[in-house]
């Protein structure tokens, strides 16, 4: 049964949201509060060690979400994590919806520096017809549509553990033409 389900990981994109270890950090003094919201439904977020993507060591998913977070008061709402301060924390959002004859996928790789005991946000942000998506990290303490300072674009796209090269924050779009043919009567 083990080896049927990273079979179908292996085989299903979009199965890959299932099959990324959770994030998990370890207690410590040293750390900082991140909450994960964003515009949209069918997003995730992972975590990485460095920009080269190597799989962050307390797990790479930090978040899976199926409905929009945006803008909500609710603290059930978006996901509250805690990531290590003093060094550079990557995460990186992917967005993916499946349409008949068309998905749509847009992903961005961030880093930014936390400070010990700070509390932080990031907000992930699709358009709406999905032609680019982008991200802010913010201070909760100050404005929620500034970045903090420390943070930058990764050079690299990390997904699912893997490093798909440069950073871009266009969205990607699988369109498939069907080319019906009418078989003549016999």
């Amino acid at each position: 049964m083990k080896h049927r389900f990273s079979a179908l990981c292996a085989l299903v994109p979009l199965v890959l949201a299932g099959c990324a270890s959770q994030y998990q950090p370890k207690s410590t003094a040293d750390s900082a509060t991140l909450k994960i919201v964003g515009n949209n439904a069918h997003f995730f977020t992972e975590a990485y060690d460095n920009e080269d993507c190597q799989p962050h060591r307390d797990g790479v998913r930090l978040a899976t979400f199926t409905g929009p977070t945006k803008d909500v008061d609710n603290p059930a709402v978006g996901k509250t994590v805690q990531i290590p301060a003093g060094k550079p924390f990557v995460l990186s959002h992917y967005y993916i919806d499946a349409r008949i004859a068309q998905n749509r996928i847009c992903r961005v790789t961030v880093a930014f520096v936390p400070e010990r005991g700070q509390n932080y946000q990031t907000y992930f942000h699709v358009e709406p017809d999905v032609s680019s998506c982008d991200t802010v990290v913010s201070s909760t303490a100050g404005s929620p549509a500034q970045n903090v300072p420390s943070f930058k674009y990764g050079r690299n796209l990390c997904v699912s553990g893997e490093n798909h090269g440069p950073v871009a924050r266009k969205a990607t779009r699988l369109d498939w033409k069907a080319n019906l043919q009418r078989a003549p009567a016999r």
